[in-house]
């Protein structure tokens, strides 16, 4: 599931609404601890004490019971047991009082026994930083900082900050999770831990999703982890205090531009939105449409590819609500801006554009510029599509050295060639998409990143039109800025 599909399947959260949702890291310690270890004894505990004292000589039931401390029949029942397993026979005397004598299996057994002793051995194990619990991923499962800065993540703090000692380590909890080379279990008993050797801090890869209150200024926050709602790491997440630690909160709450927006682009543009019921209808035909979609082509993968196929019906059955449900939706002559639908409106700008196109941005992140995307740029520069892009960023005059990607550098040349426009622009609240005269969009959140990688969260506001005359109106706020570099000359 793409953080996309996630956003629009939990986007819907009484008293709330998505504000703002992203690909996140959330904290392991994975640990090395050194350990004292045996390997497990498999035969129970009172028959192996029963056969020690038929080694020791005692040959009746009754001296062995009183020699242990345990009833008569406790010991009987042991003794049964171990000569059905053959480790011990049994003898018939004339005087009804049977003896007992260990076999040979019996003998060696016990000397298998007696040579296994405790040793010292290092276990891995990971350590949730959020839930603070010992739990058992798979190698995939988590990755180190350094790639994880690489996706434009955000990285989760672990509250508390500090990995946990052996103190705060229960043996039943660790031995359940040991990590090993192959999935096999760990077979040995854990009967204590000494120290942790080695700590090494990873992240394992999930959703965030972030929720404003209606008619508050709290702020909640979400998790979704292989593909399902966690409210385990929710509740951990919020009990440290995990949103107002690390800024969310006060980045939501203090962040509600719709009076600016308002303003920016008129009463009438901005009064034309429908209301919130119903867009909430909309959204929700459009997700039970996608979920539909993705359930039947799942099923679809497992049929045979010719005959009679009636999941095939059920998919395109699926996929005629889902282009009603857009369809719907693109009938409002404006609309507002729903977070995790930015980046497929960018998409579709550079695959339709056909006579211009006009980004504006922050930053230009290699993460969201990569060099797919680029490619489409380059396709939509030959086919003569006048395109314009706006930063906070001065175009480079000279070519970065060391061969690292970067998307402005890779701008700057395709503007000097005369391919199109770029520009440096002055700090904004709002950022501007607007796709010949069938698309314009506005937002909170910039379309090609931030200037630095992205820390946190916001609350993304905007709205979508794609009314001729409101798109021309939109044109003519964003291209008010300063002078342009590339085509038209520096």
């Amino acid at each position: 599931m793409t953080p996309e599909l996630a956003a629009r399947k939990y986007q819907f959260r009484e008293g709330f609404h998505l504000v703002d949702y992203g690909e996140v890291g959330l904290p392991i310690f994975r640990l090395t601890l050194e350990a004292i270890t045996m390997a497990p004894r498999f035969i129970p505990t009172i028959q192996e004490f029963a056969m020690r004292c038929l080694a020791l000589g005692e040959t009746q039931e009754a001296d062995v019971a009183n020699m242990l401390g345990l009833k008569l029949d406790v010991v009987v029942g042991a003794m049964n047991v171990l000569i059905s397993d053959g480790y011990v026979t049994r003898e018939s005397n004339s005087d009804g009082a049977d003896t007992f004598h260990l076999t040979e299996s019996g003998e060696l057994r016990l000397l298998v026994d007696k040579l296994e002793v405790p040793q010292e051995e290092m276990i891995v194990v990971d350590y949730d930083g959020i839930r603070r619990i010992p739990l058992r991923l798979t190698g995939e499962s988590v990755v180190r900082p350094a790639l994880l800065q690489g996706t434009g993540a955000v990285q989760i703090r672990p509250y508390p900050a500090e990995a946990p000692g052996v103190d705060d380590l229960a043996i039943p909890d660790i031995s359940k999770v040991i990590r090993r080379q192959r999935s096999d279990d760990f077979r040995r008993t854990v009967l204590s831990l000494k120290r942790v050797v080695r700590r090494n801090n990873l992240f394992r890869e999930g959703v965030a999703l972030v929720y404003a209150a209606d008619k508050s200024d709290e702020v909640q926050v979400a998790f979704v982890i292989d593909d399902k709602l966690s409210d385990a790491y929710e509740l951990a997440f919020a009990q440290h205090g995990g949103p107002k630690k690390m800024g969310f909160v006060r980045a939501i709450a203090e962040t509600d531009l719709s009076r600016k927006l308002e303003k920016m682009v008129g009463r009438s543009m901005y009064r034309s939105m429908p209301g919130r019921d119903a867009m909430t209808a909309v959204r929700k035909k459009e997700i039970d449409s996608l979920m539909e979609m993705d359930s039947v082509r799942r099923a679809v993968a497992g049929l045979p590819p010719r005959g009679p196929n009636p999941v095939a019906a059920a998919l395109a059955a699926a996929e005629d609500r889902l282009e009603v449900a857009r369809h719907e939706m693109d009938a409002f002559e404006v609309r507002p801006l729903v977070c995790y639908e930015q980046t497929e409106l960018l998409d579709a700008a550079l695959k339709n554009a056909r006579k211009s196109l006009v980004i504006t941005s922050a930053g230009i992140q290699p993460s969201i510029v990569d060099a797919a995307k680029l490619r489409e740029i380059d396709l939509l520069i030959e086919e003569g599509v006048q395109i314009e892009i706006e930063s906070y960023l001065a175009a480079p005059t000279e070519t970065r050295s060391g061969g690292r990607y970067d998307p402005l550098s890779e701008f700057a040349r395709r503007a000097a060639k005369g391919g199109l426009t770029i520009r440096k622009g002055r700090t904004q609240d709002f950022f501007f998409l607007v796709q010949d005269d069938e698309l314009a969009v506005i937002s909170t959140r910039p379309f090609f990143g931030e200037v630095s990688r992205r820390r946190g969260f916001m609350r993304v506001q905007g709205l979508v039109t794609r009314k001729p005359a409101f798109v021309e109106e939109i044109r003519s706020i964003v291209l008010g800025s300063s002078n342009p570099v590339g085509r038209h000359g520096n």
